[in-house]
């Protein structure tokens, strides 16, 4: 027996050396990562079941049947993939097994199936990667059970019996040991994707910082130089260009990247074409000079691209995600500076409500958030970025137009959400809003501020924190509005100046911001604010119902024709 342990073991080395070099295969990484197509899961498929069929033939003959590590292929495939494809690979390698026949054929094709199928059911109940520990456990109830079907199965059973006696405990031990050790090497490689993903956040939030103060300034030779300056020192490539939709605004780095950065050349006519990140390898002389060319957007519209370069070697996927990511952060900014440049954006909001939503003090906070979270949540940063970019998005965008109250929710749930990154359960959120009010129209930004109100000036000043309750209610001709927190309220004397505007404090700027304009649309309006000093405070107010976008509002006096 104990020379059958170390003959497996052996045996197993050459698997174990296949799972490492796997394990640097791209397509490998996606698949553990989950972002797979089903070219991915074919390959997979292949491999693993390659795997359990070269189990059987590096296998040990013994007494008419193969000791051998076959298991280890369909039960990866399965601890990886899920039911399915442990289920298709067990299914592949088992039915090998019976084709080569033996008293133990019949058992030995079922169990492998099974065995695979285990290690899906297995794999269904965990998100991330399967613990080794847990493998090694699902390993050893595998062989375990095949050893129960070759004793019941198999005839003789006399046979059956020996067999097991001897090949048992060593297929047992060594099998479970390298499915144990095979994810192991898988965790691994999640450990390295974990690694990329946070040094590419890390990369994009210090650009970040540094690009805003010229992005804000638009999209120019002026700014487009500094930014590829920026860009060009953190991040590892040998050259960066931005150009327009007619010419090159700026390049940095190899000469030949002005060459190589015409409009008209076929990257950016497929960037700007497909709307696609796109990567080209050519040749110039007997040198190679790879790219990445990402279109930029403003407001959905191309209006240039981003381009990073290596010379004398390819792109690879990194080089492509971390100019996904600039594009996009290009982009965003550059809404952020069309938007800062249209004055009716400031004249909409009197008492400039809209800058304090989206004020330097929330967004480098929020950034401060993400950054915290890359250490040890880079699923929860990467998040966390893709809301505040869309929460900053959706007001910069909808600023001065109506929106559906649906559109309004979700955008309170952004800004909710960034905040309990921030405070975690200090934020407590009840929602009571009606379904079938979420397609009338309101005008942006009309709940949000109340909300970020009750949250900055109610909850979070308490020690506790607090809750904050957000309906919107059907009722007849109306849609009735309140938000209500038990924080820590005021007296009676800052809310009639609130609904004075005499406050003068961010927290009545927003209060009163909301007062007039509901006050403006429909003068017979409600607009309650019921409070107390530590007792929290309730914003209640009734809005008409309107089916479709108003456009005839006059935003700098907050005068609405009478019109719908």
């Amino acid at each position: 027996m104990l020379n059958l342990l170390i003959l497996l073991a052996e045996r197993f080395s050459m698997i174990g050396l296949l799972a490492f070099i796997l394990s640097k295969a791209n397509f490998f990484k996606k698949v553990i990562s989950n972002n797979v197509s089903y070219k991915d899961l074919s390959i997979l498929i292949a491999i693993f079941s390659l795997i359990g069929i070269i189990g059987t033939y590096v296998g040990i003959p013994i007494n008419g049947a193969i000791a051998n590590s076959r298991v280890v292929g369909p039960m990866i495939a399965g601890l990886l993939g899920g039911p399915f494809i442990g289920l298709i690979v067990g299914f592949i390698a088992g039915f090998h097994r019976f084709l080569i026949g033996g008293f133990t054929a019949l058992a030995c094709g079922i169990s492998t199936t099974a065995e695979g199928l285990i290690g899906g059911i297995i794999k269904k109940y965990y998100k991330n990667t399967v613990d080794w520990k847990i493998a090694f456990l699902a390993g050893i109830i595998g062989e375990t059970l095949q050893m129960v079907l070759i004793l019941a199965i198999s005839r003789p059973f006399v046979s059956a019996l020996s067999l097991v006696k001897v090949i048992g405990i060593p297929m047992i031990l060594v099998n479970s040991t390298g499915i144990a050790v095979f994810m192991l090497i898988i965790k691994s490689v999640f450990d390295e994707i974990d690694t990329i993903q946070s040094r590419q956040a890390k990369i994009i939030l210090d650009i970040t910082s540094k690009t805003i103060p010229y992005i804000r300034n638009g999209l120019n030779s002026d700014t487009a130089k500094i930014v590829s300056e920026i860009i060009y020192e953190a991040i590892d490539v040998d050259a960066v260009a931005i150009t327009d939709m007619k010419t090159i605004l700026a390049s940095v780095g190899l000469d030949e990247a002005d060459e190589n950065c015409h409009l008209f050349k076929k990257s950016e006519v497929n960037a700007f074409r497909f709307k696609k990140v796109y990567v080209e390898n050519s040749k110039k002389g007997l040198c190679l000079l790879s790219s990445v060319t990402a279109p930029l957007y403003c407001y959905d519209e191309l209006v240039g691209t981003l381009k990073v370069f290596r010379k004398n070697k390819f792109v690879n996927s990194t080089d492509i995600e971390v100019a996904k990511g600039l594009s996009n952060l290009i982009s965003n900014q550059l809404e952020i500076a069309d938007a800062e440049n249209q004055k009716r954006i400031a004249d909409e909001m009197k008492f400039n409500a809209l800058q304090s939503q989206i004020n330097p003090h929330f967004l480098f906070n929020a950034l401060n958030t993400v950054i915290s979270f890359i250490q040890y949540n880079p699923d929860g940063a990467s998040r966390l970025l893709i809301t505040l970019s869309e929460y900053l998005r959706n007001n910069l965008r909808h600023a001065g137009k109506w929106i559906t109250v649906g559109k309004e929710i979700e955008n309170i749930d952004d800004y909710l959400f960034i905040e309990k990154a921030r405070f975690g359960e200090k934020i407590n959120v009840v929602k009571d809003i009606d379904g079938d009010i979420l397609n009338m129209y309101i005008p942006a930004l009309l709940i949000q501020p109340i909300v970020e109100n009750a949250v900055k000036h109610g909850i979070l000043p308490k020690d506790n924190g607090g809750t904050v309750i957000i309906k919107a209610k059907n009722n007849k001709d109306f849609i009735r509005f309140s938000v209500e927190d038990d924080g820590e309220g005021m007296d009676n004397q800052m809310r009639l100046k609130i609904l004075n505007g005499e406050s003068g404090n961010n927290a009545g700027i927003g209060l009163h911001n909301v007062y007039e304009r509901v006050k403006s649309i429909y003068k017979g309006a409600s607009f309650k604010i019921d409070s107390k000093k530590g007792h929290g405070t309730k914003v209640s107010f009734d809005f008409p119902k309107f089916y479709e976008e108003r456009k005839e509002e006059i935003f700098g006096g907050f005068k609405v024709s009478n019109s719908g």
